[in-house]
């Protein structure tokens, strides 16, 4: 077993501690267990391959999801009135963005501008390539992807699985083929990508609708396979899609200044959904219709003063409608305070919801919480806490309580997590990790101890791996792990070489030792 630290370049695994800030701002979700593979690949291919915010279309923008509808028209409107954004500190004037948002989607966006006032979009042709190939001792699998223009394809696979997908973008659209996502409203009936199922946040009580996008993931569970188009005008969006599945319809949609509203249509579902800004207040909601079953969805997030901010969310959705063996009718609330220097922050949510099983249970109930808090002191330290209760009829109540603290000086970053959980049984992980990184190379190595009595117990806990790739272990019983990620970068001209490997021992009281092997490399052209 390989535990050796490789020296890398520092921008290796920057790309993944970027991409993963982003995907905490863009869900809503308050630590990296609570997110999956598929976005994390998402974000990676745009980290390769960022949004050129100048020269991208409404449509294009739209579709990345790393833009709210309103940002998307305050950019515009900001560009026609003052030409491009020539920096990302002008970006941050924009209305709708701000210091906060800049600093998450940075890595995702391009600033090139050669255009003089008022010349169209450059539409020049150039080629851009990247490869991937993957091997652990489970399995096989790669990606490639080539855009020229207008023009794009990508094609995955992973043992005996894969997808495919050719994009044509039109001046105000698209035309794709292949695998695709839906992705409208807030999830309730077209949405088949990353759900956040806790709302620990208060971001995370309205989802970021990207409409139709091509699926690019080495798990492509519950895409589309067919043909999709859409069209943006200046207020309005349009869109069609076919897929094998059977899954055929149409989509429409009004886009304003400070809110949006859209009808989705198939042969078996419909879907009405809105989203609207009126001082300061952010008010989001659907309704739905499927399986002969209605559902709703709905809320508001508001200001409480320059540090406070409040919100609501209430929730109708029979099991007829989600197909589930139980119904969900709930009210989430929350707070959430900030420091005026952002040093330290607080977040405080509820959640009560009715659950019934029906002709079984049909008096299920549940209610969670969930305290969060952070404070970063001078550019070194960052302590970071989180306490979850959750009791639900017929189970023991479930109490999580975690404990980071992160140490950056130099070339060095040591973090280490004490996380312990109760559910009539007490469970307790906790481990030390220490990274190094000199100019020219990178690494990272994490020991992890860990005691729960069983499954039911069990602590999921975020490690790193390479970039794309996303790894959150269930620990339990008695023993430790031991983790070692590193990777190397080379670039000739245009071409970037990336190779990364991981590799992972643990040990258990109750069972023989496994061991983990992980070889990636990827090339960019």
């Amino acid at each position: 077993m390989l535990l050796t630290l490789l020296l890398v370049c520092e921008t290796a695994f920057a790309q993944t501690d970027d991409v993963l800030r982003a995907a905490l701002y863009l869900t809503g979700a308050d630590s990296p267990e609570q997110l999956d593979q598929s976005l994390l690949e998402e974000l990676e291919a745009l980290r390769s391959h960022p949004v050129p915010l100048n020269r991208a279309s409404r449509a294009r923008l739209l579709e990345s999801g790393l833009l709210t509808p309103y940002q998307t028209a305050t950019l515009g409107e900001y560009r026609s009135r003052s030409g491009d954004i020539l920096s990302f500190a002008e970006l941050e004037q924009v209305d709708g963005f701000g210091k906060e948002a800049v600093a998450a989607l940075r890595p995702f966006l391009s600033l090139e501008s050669d255009r003089a006032p008022g010349e169209t979009a450059d539409d020049t042709l150039r080629f851009r390539h990247s490869a991937l190939l993957r091997a652990t001792l489970k399995d096989v699998g790669g990606k490639y992807k080539l855009g020229a223009g207008r023009v794009e394809a990508g094609a995955t696979w992973k043992g005996e699985d894969g997808a495919f997908y050719g994009l044509y973008r039109l001046r105000k659209g698209k035309i794709l083929a292949g695998d695709f996502n839906l992705r409208y409203g807030q999830g309730l009936a077209f949405w088949n990508a990353f759900q956040l199922s806790s709302l620990t946040t208060l971001d995370a009580f309205s989802k970021r609708a990207a409409g139709i996008s091509p699926a690019w993931s080495f798990s492509r569970s519950g895409t589309h396979r067919g043909l999709a188009w859409d069209y943006t005008g200046r207020s309005w969006q349009w869109g069609a899609f076919a897929a094998l599945d059977g899954t055929v319809g149409a989509h429409g949609h009004w886009l304003g200044y400070h809110g949006q509203a859209g009808v989705t249509l198939s042969l078996k579902k419909v879907s009405l959904e809105g989203k609207y800004g009126f001082r300061g207040v952010d008010f989001f909601g659907e309704a739905a219709w499927q399986n002969h079953a209605p559902a709703a969805l709905g809320g508001c997030l508001f200001p409480l003063g320059s540090r406070w901010r409040g919100g609501v969310r209430l929730r109708g959705i029979p099991s007829a409608f989600s197909g589930r063996k139980y119904g969900e009718y709930g009210v989430s609330a929350g707070l959430a305070w900030r420091s005026d220097d952002r040093a330290r922050t607080a977040t405080w949510t509820l959640d009560a919801a009715l659950l019934p099983v029906p002709q079984k249970d049909p008096g299920r109930k549940q209610l969670k919480t969930a305290a969060l808090a952070s404070w970063k002191i001078g550019e070194t330290w960052l302590l970071e806490s989180r306490l979850t209760f959750r009791l639900k009829s017929g189970e023991d109540s479930h109490t999580d309580l975690r404990a980071d603290v992160t140490r950056t000086w130099d070339v060095w970053t040591v973090k280490a997590r004490l996380n312990g959980v109760y559910d009539g049984h007490a469970g307790l992980l906790g481990y030390l990790e220490g990274g190094w990184k000199p100019p020219g190379g990178t690494g990272w190595l994490r020991f992890t101890f860990f005691s729960t009595p069983d499954w039911q117990s069990r602590i999921y806990c975020y490690e790193r791996d390479a970039p794309g790739n996303f790894t959150v272990p269930a620990y339990y019983g008695t023993g430790c792990a031991v983790t070692a990620v590193g990777g190397w970068r080379k670039q000739w001209r245009r071409t970037v070489l990336k190779l990364y490997l991981r590799g992972s021992c643990v040990w258990k009281k109750e069972k023989p030792g496994t061991a983990g092997l992980k070889l990636q490399l990827a090339v960019e052209r």
